[in-house]
């Protein structure tokens, strides 16, 4: 990697369960992570069960590294399963050489780490989250706050979003966030990561409104890399017996409105439906590049270099 380089690396795609099999191939079967690398740190989106490979990665790095700590970084966007599934079985979390922190929001009243702790529970998990040995720091990610993750040191810092923060080198990451209500019951959050003069847009699990969500088109803006939630093709969101309206996730149309208002460079859809088999998301690729000049359906594997 070089200097001025920034990785996104994709290890999960599909929303809703993970669908492994022939039919999924192609575009994989895992439920929603991203990479995202800048020099060392390791900044992760979402831990749904494409957190599992990624983890086995890490820890080969880990053993190449010649003793250095990796620090993690792991921002949820909600806490519904399909994001947070893969986290008791990632790896790097029960090494205490590994430094992770994991950051999300308050969602019904429930703080991230209460959350996660509820999801670990004996009745649904064999771990508990306190049996992760990985040095950890788990806290909310509140709208009003910018996080920092510098290269000169692991350790992430959240600020005020309105505090200027003198020592940030051009490499540095300075993440934002804005949280959603479309999606049930209490919303998700939407990031936005910076680096290198580059923006990253993650809205995943959003459902878009006639004309585009104009909050997601402002966050957006002119953004290098949009990652939107494109679950449904436009029938199945309006089907007259069994309508996905009101589910929280979009249409392709709705993901291609919101790049072309936002003027963003590049969209990748993503959080594709479990029962798009690998011919059904070549087509929905295919339909929206009538609709956006520079869209891609998301991949496991698929790796993008800012």
């Amino acid at each position: 990697m070089q200097h001025n380089d920034l990785l996104i690396r994709f290890w999960g795609v599909r929303g809703s369960f993970p669908v492994p099999g022939p039919g999924t191939v192609k575009y994989g079967g895992n439920t929603s992570c991203i990479e995202i690398r800048n020099k060392k740190h390791v900044l992760i989106l979402d831990a749904g069960t494409g957190i599992i490979p990624l983890g086995e990665k890490v820890l080969n790095e880990r053993t190449n590294s010649n003793g250095e700590v990796l620090p993690i970084t792991v921002l949820l966007s909600h806490t519904h399963h399909d994001h947070i599934q893969g986290l008791p079985f990632f790896k790097p979390a029960y090494h205490k050489n590994y430094a992770m922190y994991v950051f999300g929001p308050e969602l019904l009243g429930r703080d991230i780490e209460t959350s996660l702790i509820h999801a670990m529970e004996p009745e649904y998990c064999p771990v508990k989250l306190q049996d992760l040995s990985a040095e950890k720091l788990i806290r909310n990610f509140k709208i009003d706050e910018k996080l920092v993750i510098r290269n000169s040191t692991y350790h992430p810092q959240l600020f005020k979003k309105e505090t200027v923060v003198d020592d940030v080198d051009p490499g540095d990451m300075v993440i934002t966030s804005f949280k959603s209500l479309s999606h049930p019951t209490d919303g998700v959050y939407i990031y936005k990561i910076k680096a290198n003069g580059k923006t990253i847009v993650y809205s995943t699990d959003i459902e878009g409104v006639p004309g585009g969500d104009e909050q997601v088109i402002q966050f957006a803006k002119g953004a290098d890399i949009l990652i939107h939630d494109a679950q449904y093709l436009a029938d199945e969101y309006s089907d007259p017996i069994a309508s996905k309206k009101g589910y929280g996730h979009s249409t392709l149309e709705m993901a291609c409105e919101v790049a072309n208002k936002a003027d963003v460079n590049k969209l990748v859809l993503y959080h594709h439906d479990p029962s798009h088999d690998d011919s059904e998301m070549d087509k929905i690729e295919e339909q929206a590049r009538n609709l956006f000049s520079d869209v891609c359906a998301g991949r496991e594997g698929m790796e993008i270099w800012l």
